[in-house]
């Protein structure tokens, strides 16, 4: 009876999410050999309100439904964003890739152009493919693959329906300025184009930096609880949209009781311990700086341009599998073949656990003695 119905072009799609990857982390066992470089989790693990909190999570009603939207934690996180009356404009979801895959359903029709750059995270528009919609991004140049206002530009004059620009971005590690993605952002409303700005690692940057202060009604940023907060695990992220019309189509939209019980209460625990976002900060400002000083000394290595504060950075070895180097020399890291237009030959790093860090230089230094 469902002969012919089934969109069977998904299985053609070579491309896989991070979550299915072999490669992945998510798939092995934990090994204690190597040094944890991949998955962007945070270095410092999770908060210390947090943990306590927890201890005494047995008094919570787990067997009620949590907040169908849950107001205290929007407005708590709009108190953290620096502008209270964000609060109304804030949706939530399970991570941040929920919110993005609702947007994707709201604002890409099968047969729509969707724009970026590439390599960039690529769950996004694997998303928007897997729902029929055109890709075409502005391919960044090694060995630098640095995306700056024009070649952001560039995409935007592509007339996408929707421009996504990962910021930092990832695999790289680079910011664009504020500014530059204001212009850009002005660019895309001239030509009547929707800007997603995923800040999933933006809270390694100062809170005035965030996309957030671009006061333009198509743009639309994502921010996570994943990355610089430490709950990877209990998969809490949002969105703040300005557009009225799109904010009310999108809370229609989204499915009920987006966020469970524990991720509110965790969420709002963790925006309580700014201590430990400060620490986190300040942790992988030093610890990418001695990482970048040991990839400098590698043979027949680049390193893409990077932001000094983010905890994400590309490297590529112009001779032979980068990946599978350094699981050899003691790094676990996530390969290039999990982006579109990379191979092994590059990879993402991400900074160690500090009682990891001397390890990860080590070996680091150790792509020098490699002929």
């Amino acid at each position: 009876m469902w002969k012919g119905r089934l969109p069977r072009h998904i299985l053609e799609m070579t491309q896989e999410s991070f979550a299915r990857r072999s490669k992945s982390q998510l798939h092995r066992p934990p090994s204690s050999s190597l040094v944890n470089c991949g998955l962007g989790t945070n270095p410092l693990g999770v908060p210390p309100a947090v943990r306590e909190l927890l201890g005494s999570c047995r008094d919570w009603n787990i067997g009620d439904y949590p907040p169908p939207v849950a107001k205290d934690l929007t407005k708590a996180i709009a108190r953290y964003l620096g502008d209270e009356g964000l609060a109304d404009k804030i949706v939530l979801g399970q991570g941040s890739m929920d919110v993005l895959v609702t947007l994707t359903r709201l604002l890409l029709p099968p047969g729509s152009l969707l724009s970026g750059v590439s390599p960039q995270f690529t769950d996004m528009p694997l998303q928007a493919m897997q729902g029929s919609v055109r890709y075409h991004p502005v391919l960044l140049k090694g060995p630098r693959f640095e995306a700056g206002l024009e070649t952001w530009m560039r995409a935007a004059r592509l007339r996408p329906h929707v421009l996504f620009i990962d910021r930092p971005h990832n695999p790289t590690g680079q910011v664009l300025p504020l500014r530059d993605l204001e212009t850009v952002v002005a660019e895309c409303l001239g030509r009547g184009c929707w800007v997603i700005v995923d800040e999933a690692y933006g809270d390694y940057l100062p809170l005035e930096e965030s996309a957030v202060a671009v006061k333009r009604p198509n743009c639309i940023v994502t921010r996570s609880f994943s990355k610089a907060w430490g709950l990877a695990g209990m998969r809490v992220g949002y969105a703040v949209i300005g557009d009225p019309e799109l904010l009310q189509i999108y809370q229609l939209l989204q499915r009920p009781f987006g966020v469970s019980l524990p991720g509110i209460k965790t969420a709002m625990a963790a925006l309580g311990d700014l201590e430990f976002l400060e620490q986190t900060k300040s942790y992988v400002k030093s610890a990418k700086a001695a990482m970048l000083d040991a990839l400098a000394g590698g043979r027949d290595m680049e390193v893409a341009v990077t932001h000094p504060s983010t905890p994400i950075m590309m490297a590529r070895r112009r001779r032979g599998n980068l990946f599978e180097i350094l699981a050899r020399l003691g790094i676990d890291s996530e390969p290039g073949s999990a982006y579109l237009d990379l191979d092994d030959s590059a990879v993402r790093l991400r900074v160690p656990p500090p009682e990891d860090l001397e390890r990860a230089v080590e070996f680091l230094s150790g792509l020098s003695d490699l002929s």
